[in-house]
């Protein structure tokens, strides 16, 4: 084991929260702060650049959404860890996030000693979930064993993990010249997924996918 410190970027939009984070973080041995952004562009650009031990992640972010960002990082830095940090408890968020590959989940209310903990547990490539959130999850386990029913039904499951991305990132409102650019791949490709995307979910228009996605909670009302 090296002395070689963790090195973190931090992606959070409130300068307030985010000066906090970094306080906190310098306040310990064994981890650096190596770049910031209060936006998913600009994280992905650092994160590019840097690639981080760890990124710290929040949800609601500006320009590009939290778990866009985190889609993109997994796939071009997957070497990188990503805890979320966010203030979103329900299972609508939880869940996305963690299928689309989040190492950990953690909530802006949580003990900040928690913050540490998480962060060796997913170095070390183990999951990490929020305490809070876990023991919401056995009560709800418990509560959906005894209605009959243990997991919840995924929306956009006939997609296939491309036409997911098409729907999420037309439903933060891109073209598809953005999205081909966000994915690399062109323009008529975007328009290829995103037709078969909008049959398998019976939709007609860019404002009903938006209206699915906010009913689903796949995006901010």
């Amino acid at each position: 084991m090296t002395n070689t410190p963790i090195r973190i970027v931090i992606a959070e939009d409130h300068l307030l929260v985010r000066e906090g984070m970094k306080a906190l973080i310098a306040s310990r041995k064994g981890f650096e702060v190596v770049g910031e952004a209060d936006n998913g562009l600009d994280v992905l650009k650092i994160c590019q650049k840097a690639r981080p031990d760890l990124l710290l992640l929040d949800l609601s972010m500006p320009k590009m959404s939290g778990l866009s960002t985190l889609r993109q990082i997994k796939c071009e830095i997957p070497e990188t860890r990503i805890l979320v940090i966010t203030m979103h408890a329900s299972r609508e968020y939880v869940l996305p996030t963690l299928k689309e590959g989040a190492d950990g989940y953690l909530l802006k209310g949580d003990d900040p000693e928690e913050l540490f903990v998480a962060m060796k547990s997913v170095i070390k490539g183990n999951a990490y979930l929020s305490g809070v959130l876990s023991r919401q999850l056995i009560n709800n386990y418990i509560i959906d064993s005894d209605a009959g029913s243990i997991t919840a039904d995924d929306p956009l499951s006939p997609l296939t993990k491309r036409e997911r991305e098409i729907f999420q990132l037309v439903a933060e409102g891109f073209t598809n010249q953005k999205i081909g650019e966000m994915l690399f791949i062109s323009p008529r490709t975007v328009d290829r997924h995103r037709s078969n995307m909008m049959k398998k979910m019976k939709v007609h228009s860019a404002r009903e996918i938006i209206e699915l996605a906010r009913q689903s909670g796949i995006i901010q009302p």
